[in-house]
C-alpha cells in the first residue's frame, strides 16, 4: 500500500470509527450528555437520534470519500473537492487541539479545565483532518478525471 492509498485509508477508517461513535452515542442520552451534548438536547432523545444519526450519515460519506481516494472503491463524484472541503473541515474542529493543550499547560487562559473527551474528539479530528489533506495533496494528479480509470 502506498502513501496516499494509506493515508485515505486510515482517514476514511477514521471517520467509520466515529459515525459508529455517533450513532452509538445517539441512543443513549446520558452518554450524549457526558460527552456534551448539552441538556436542551439530551433530554429530548427522539432529536438526539435523529440529529445524532445524521450525523453518523455524513461521517459515513466521509468515510466512502476517503476509501474513494484511496482507490479502494470506486470514484465518487467531485473527488478532489471533496476530500478539500473533508479535510478542512476535520482540521477547523481539530485546530482547537492546539488552543486546548496551550489552556492546559496555562498558556493561555482558561475559565475551566478541558474535559478529556474534547481533547480527545480535538486530536481525532486533527489526524484525520491532516489525513485528509495530506493524502490528497500527494496524490492530486493522480486524483484527475484524466487519470481516472475508464467505467467499462
Amino acid at each position: 500500500m502506498n502513501r496516499h492509498s494509506f493515508l485515505l485509508t486510515f482517514a476514511g477508517v477514521l471517520s467509520f470509527c466515529a459515525a459508529i461513535f455517533q450513532a452509538v452515542i445517539a441512543f443513549v442520552p446520558k452518554w450524549s450528555a457526558a460527552i456534551g451534548s448539552g441538556e436542551a438536547l439530551a433530554s429530548n432523545p427522539p432529536l438526539l437520534l435523529a440529529l445524532g444519526l445524521l450525523v453518523a450519515l455524513l461521517l459515513v460519506v466521509f468515510g466512502l470519500y476517503g476509501l474513494s481516494g484511496a482507490g479502494v472503491i470506486r470514484r465518487l463524484p467531485l473527488l478532489r473537492l471533496g476530500l478539500l472541503v473533508i479535510g478542512l473541515l476535520y482540521s477547523l474542529v481539530g485546530i482547537n487541539f492546539i488552543f486546548q493543550v496551550l489552556a492546559m499547560l496555562g498558556i493561555l487562559p482558561s475559565t475551566q479545565p478541558v474535559p478529556i473527551y474534547q481533547l480527545l474528539v480535538s486530536f481525532g479530528a486533527l489526524v484525520a483532518g491532516l489525513a485528509y489533506l495530506i493524502g490528497l495533496a500527494v496524490s492530486w494528479k493522480r486524483l484527475s478525471i484524466k487519470h481516472a480509470p475508464a467505467v467499462s
